[in-house]
């Protein structure tokens, strides 16, 4: 069989200084070729460590997430079965807790970073002291459910949750800093190894090209066998398909033997057909009139195909052409080079195919966390409309019985009526703020623009019984800001805010109260101070989750449940809420909301 016919040679033979000097430039293309592919091997390397680093970061960030998220699994069940005494709500609890250990060692594995590894070891005895107090809970409920109640009034438990969501939070925060270094790092190796690739390609095509010259300028010269064999040393050896091909008669002239081991083919079948190199690409991937394979050549060609081999496997190249020009800038013939990139190919699909799949991960347990979270709601609900009915026949009873035997009541007797009577009332208000409470997460909430100035008077003119029985002075600072917001929720929320104002003020002492706001950055923060009792700084956040009191009910009456009304209303409204000592004594409670 007969080798393919070869570019003619110059017409002119080469000067002794010429070849020299061709070969003194392929001699140096060679050595910074090979200075590149060393470069290259330690960039893919470290490539790869950075890589592996981001991964396993990401590994630990959703575990991270799947800790927090079982934790609080654990807790939800607990409170369920405490409210409730039914077994169903413990699967969660246990499940949670066979489980909490399990994602700690995992996470131990991974960290490697001190820091991190230091909140790591702070927050296991963190969860011990939360699995054993959610545990004695259980122990009290299925014993008594007033002492497993007190309990969990006790804030211990809460206490202990804040502290092993602060540990994770700082977890997360150094697992996320170490991540952003990582991707910088793996970027910045991933630029470097395209970069000397590119670089190697560049340096191989020289490296070949100039070969070519030689062998094309050496024919008629007694080293045309040198040349030849120095040119396949090298295009023979690359692992990459290096080709050349006569654009005018879609001939290929040249193929070295990675195009065996890639395409799965004899070369010199190639050779003979000029169909047969195109023929083995999918037919949808196969290049089309103007794509730079006919009379018009530009400048370079860039392509990634799939390839079908004689075994039925598929292949991806990724390939590269440039034109050979001679003197005239007409295009000679093309030579170029082919990568296999199955393998990256295949990698780039995995890492898709695992982001979809943690995606919908993500998604079911949220969809569980909703799911749990909408029969608690149910179950408030529930609960809150049964016991209504009897509270309300106890305060009848109880006003019957002073209305029509007082006078065959002795003092204790009416003292124990009075006792009763105000629990019933409390229990009454508490119902109707849990229920208050679970409807602001199942309600519609539709935002629109709000008065401000007119939400305050008709907040004001609500409270005015409560207002002159404590002798309040209250100063509106007008025009308020127009907001964004739902009007019922919004005065249920000022409200509060006004209640609360007047009630926590020492005894003996006159409320004050000031309402002002301020805008800025499209948003309007509506402030409400007083000079009532204070709150201490590490009670401010604290207060804001239902049923925390800072005092008992016969100093200061409530449910505890006022300022998490606040808090949920302007979370579902898409804003929210604080407060600040103010000078002097005192609180400064806030709100803020979209402006209009």
């Amino acid at each position: 069989m007969t080798a393919p016919e070869q570019p003619s040679p110059p017409a002119d033979p080469p000067s002794r200084w010429g070849t020299a000097r061709g070969a003194a430039l392929l001699a140096l293309a060679l050595l910074l070729l090979l200075a590149s592919a060393l470069a290259l091997t330690l960039s893919l390397s470290q490539l790869a460590e950075n890589r592996a680093q981001v991964v396993r970061t990401n590994t630990i960030l959703r575990g991270l997430a799947e800790l927090r998220a079982i934790a609080r699994a654990a807790e939800t069940g607990q409170r369920g079965f405490v409210l409730t005494g039914e077994r169903r709500y413990i699967e969660p609890y246990e499940r949670a807790t066979d489980r909490i250990w399990t994602h700690v060692s995992e996470l131990e594995g991974l960290i490697k970073h001190p820091a991190a590894a230091g909140l790591l070891r702070e927050l296991q005895p963190l969860l011990h002291a939360k699995l054993d107090e959610l545990e004695r809970t259980v122990a009290l409920r299925e014993r008594d459910f007033d002492t497993a109640l007190s309990a969990v009034r006790t804030d211990v438990g809460q206490e202990l949750m804040e502290r092993i969501d602060a540990t994770l939070d700082a977890l997360e925060e150094t697992e996320r800093n170490l991540l952003a270094v990582r991707a910088a790092q793996e970027e910045r190796s991933a630029v470097s190894a395209t970069r000397l690739a590119g670089l190697m390609v560049v340096l191989a095509l020289v490296s070949a090209m100039l070969g070519s010259a030689r062998i094309l300028q050496q024919r008629a010269d007694t080293h045309l066998f040198e040349s030849d064999r120095r040119f396949r040393d090298l295009a023979e050896n690359i692992q990459e398909v290096f080709w050349m091909s006569d654009p005018r008669r879609t001939r290929l002239l040249y193929a070295n033997p990675a195009f065996e081991r890639v395409w799965g083919r004899r070369r010199e079948a190639a050779y003979r057909d000029p169909a047969a190199w195109l023929e083995a690409i999918l037919p949808e991937d196969r290049p089309r009139p103007g794509d730079g394979h006919g009379d018009e050549i530009g400048d370079e060609y860039r392509g990634t195909y799939r390839i079908r081999r004689p075994d039925g496997s598929v292949r991806w190249i990724r390939d590269r052409g440039w034109p050979v020009r001679d003197a005239q800038g007409g295009v000679r013939h093309l030579v170029g080079v082919a990568e296999d990139v199955t393998a990256i190919r295949e990698a780039q699909e995995a890492l898709v195919r695992a982001n979809e799949e943690l995606e919908s991960r993500v998604e079911q347990r949220t969809a569980e966390l909703t799911e749990v979270n909408l029969e608690l709601d149910a179950f408030a609900y529930t609960v809150s409309h049964d016991l209504r009915a009897p509270l309300r026949a106890i305060h009848g009873y109880t006003e019957a019985l002073v209305e029509d035997h007082d006078g065959a009541l002795s003092e204790e007797g009416r003292h124990y009526l009075r006792r009763i009577g105000a629990s019933a009332l409390r229990m009454e208000e508490l119902i109707r703020d849990i229920l208050s409470y679970s409807r602001l997460s199942r309600a519609e909430v539709g935002l629109r623009p709000l008065s401000l100035d007119a939400l305050v008077r008709q907040a004001l003119s609500g409270a005015a019984a409560a207002i002159e029985e404590t002798g309040a002075r209250i100063a509106v600072e007008h025009r308020l800001p127009d907001v964004r917001a739902h009007p019922p929720i919004l005065a249920q929320v000022l409200d509060n805010l006004l209640s609360n104002a007047m009630k926590f003020v020492a005894p003996g002492t006159r409320p004050e109260i000031r309402v002002s706001a301020q805008r800025w950055d499209g948003r309007v923060r509506l402030w409400v101070e007083d000079n009532g009792i204070g709150i201490a700084p590490e009670d401010r956040q604290r207060i804001f989750l239902p049923f925390q009191r800072l005092h008992g009910p016969e100093t200061y009456p409530g449910t505890g449940i006022g300022l998490g009304i606040v808090r949920k209303s302007l979370e579902r409204m898409g804003g929210s809420c604080g407060v600040e000592g103010r000078p002097g004594g005192g609180s400064r409670f806030w709100v803020e909301l979209q402006a209009a």
